[in-house]
């Protein structure tokens, strides 16, 4: 039965991959989120057999929290043009016997567009929570093995916690975990390796939010010549 439970996470994991390839991000943090439940009973929060499940969890909960902001923020396009003067005219006596009921229809859009947005600001930062914590977990799961496929692991698990950082607007924890990023594939990559120039393009994206602008120039002059080689 152990076997088979090992079975199953590892088909859920597959196809967690299989839906993030696909852009189905929501099917992918349910199957990501079953695996890691079933992981994390059978061997506990902090074994090593967790720490792919727990990544790839909160990075789909990243991910998900990117695409519902850019849904909501996209909400107010489309809305119809004004009419042109003469349809104005001509709607302006109905527009005038209907003014009380389109106030107090309007009053009540406004009430549940409010409700609605603080629903969807909750349910971004409760992703955005849930994703620094599983990415967390995963980060010190794949620290603690000292080999340069598990360190490398530990640096991606960095680099999506920095992404969770500015996501969440907290920039000094985006520049201190892009930082610990740099540091470890610095020790195992390449010097021109792509890996090096997204994590100098991220740590400037940081320092630059946090308007450290010379630091950040440092990084994406950096960033553009791992590009280049």
């Amino acid at each position: 039965r152990s076997s088979d439970l090992d079975a199953e996470s590892k088909r859920l994991i597959g196809l967690g991959n299989k839906h993030l390839v696909l852009g189905n991000t929501p099917a992918a943090v349910n199957a990501f989120q079953e695996a890691s439940s079933m992981l994390g009973k059978k061997y506990g929060e902090t074994a090593d057999e967790c720490g792919e499940a727990f990544f790839l969890y909160g990075k789909s909960l990243l991910e998900l929290a990117r695409v519902e902001n850019g849904v909501f923020g996209n909400a107010l396009e489309g809305v119809p043009e004004e009419e042109d003067d003469e349809g104005k005219e001509q709607d302006s006596r109905i527009e005038s016997a209907d003014n009380v009921d389109e106030a107090e229809s309007s009053e009540e859009d406004q009430e549940n567009e409010t409700t609605e947005d603080k629903e969807n600001d909750e349910d971004d930062v409760e992703n955005l929570q849930l994703a620094w914590e599983m990415l967390e977990l995963a980060k010190v799961i794949f620290t603690r093995t000292e080999t340069k496929e598990a360190q490398l692991r530990a640096a991606q698990a960095h680099l999506k916690l920095g992404e969770v950082g500015i996501e969440s607007e907290n920039y000094s924890q985006a520049v201190g975990d892009f930082q610990a990023c740099l540091e470890i594939q610095k020790r195992y990559l390449e010097e021109h390796n792509r890996l090096l120039a997204e994590s100098h393009y991220q740590l400037a994206m940081a320092f630059q939010y946090s308007n450290q602008h010379n630091d950040a120039i440092d990084h994406f002059t950096e960033s553009m010549g791992d590009r280049k080689s």
